[in-house]
C-alpha cells in the first residue's frame, strides 16, 4: 500500500502498528481539526486558520495558514506561521497546563508547505503570557508539497530544545499556554514577495515518540478528545 506523504524513520516503524485513543488530561491530547480550525490562528494571531474537510495525509481534514516572506531576512529569527494560545481558546484549552506533571515528553504533527525549497520546522512552547518560552528545531528538512510527520522531543535536556528564552525548563513546561510553529527561511527565499501556505493536522501531545503516530491502516485515529471551533 502506498501513501502520499513522507514518514520519519521512527514513524515508519510504527505506522501500521499503533492506534490509540487519547487519555484523559493533557497527556494524550490530539487535535485533528475534524470539524474546524479549533481557534488555531495564523502567523500574527489576527485570524483563524483556514479549514479544509479533505486533503490531509490520507484525505482527512486539516487547517492551513499563509505568510508572505517579504518581511523575512537571511538568517533572521524563524517566523511563526501557526499559533495556538490559551487566550484564543485554541482546542478549548485542552493542551494548556503542567506538561511536567502530566509526563509529556513529545509533540508531533503532520505538516505540509508549498515553498520551492525544503524547510526546517521550528517550535516555540511558552507560558500563557507568552514568556518565557522554549524554542525547538526539528531534526530534518521538509520537502515541498509533501505531508511529513514532524516531532519534537520536549523532555528536559532534549537536544531539540535550543533555547529557554531566559527562563527555566520548569517555569515553562509546568505552565504551557502558547504554541508557535514556524520555520527557518531558506536564504534564497528570504525577503521575497512570496506567499507560502502551511498546513497542519494530527497535532498530538504524548509521553513517548511511538504514541505520536496517529495513523492506522484506515487513516487518522479519531481521538475522543478531538476539539472543534
Amino acid at each position: 500500500m502506498k501513501f502520499p506523504f513522507a514518514l520519519t524513520a521512527s514513524a515508519a516503524c510504527s505506522f501500521a502498528l499503533f492506534a490509540q485513543s487519547a487519555a484523559a488530561g493533557i497527556n494524550g491530547f490530539t487535535e485533528t481539526f475534524a470539524t474546524g480550525a479549533s481557534n488555531w490562528r495564523n502567523f500574527n494571531g489576527t485570524a483563524s486558520l483556514n479549514w479544509f474537510a479533505t486533503g490531509g495525509p490520507v484525505g482527512e481534514s486539516y487547517a492551513s495558514g499563509q505568510l508572505n516572506l517579504s518581511g523575512t531576512t537571511p538568517g533572521g529569527f524563524p517566523p511563526t506561521v501557526i499559533r495556538a494560545a490559551a487566550s484564543y481558546g485554541s482546542s478549548n484549552g485542552s493542551y494548556v497546563g503542567n506538561w511536567m506533571s502530566e509526563g509529556v515528553t513529545n509533540v508531533g504533527f503532520w505538516f505540509r508547505h508549498d515553498l520551492s525549497q525544503s524547510i526546517t520546522v521550528t517550535g516555540r512552547f511558552a507560558t500563557p503570557i507568552n514568556t518565557p518560552g522554549a524554542s525547538l528545531v526539528s531534526a530534518a528538512p521538509i520537502a515541498s508539497n509533501t505531508w511529513t510527520f514532524v516531532s519534537f522531543n520536549v523532555a528536559q535536556g532534549s537536544s531539540d530544545i535550543i533555547s529557554l528564552g531566559g527562563g527555566t525548563y520548569s517555569a515553562i513546561f509546568s505552565n504551557i499556554g502558547n504554541i508557535q510553529l514556524g520555520f527557518q527561511v531558506p536564504t534564497v527565499l528570504a525577503g521575497q514577495n512570496i506567499i507560502g501556505t502551511f498546513d497542519i493536522t494530527g497535532f498530538a501531545v504524548t509521553p513517548a515518540p511511538g504514541a505520536l503516530i496517529l495513523f492506522a491502516a484506515g487513516g487518522l485515529v479519531r481521538s475522543r478528545r478531538r476539539r472543534t471551533i
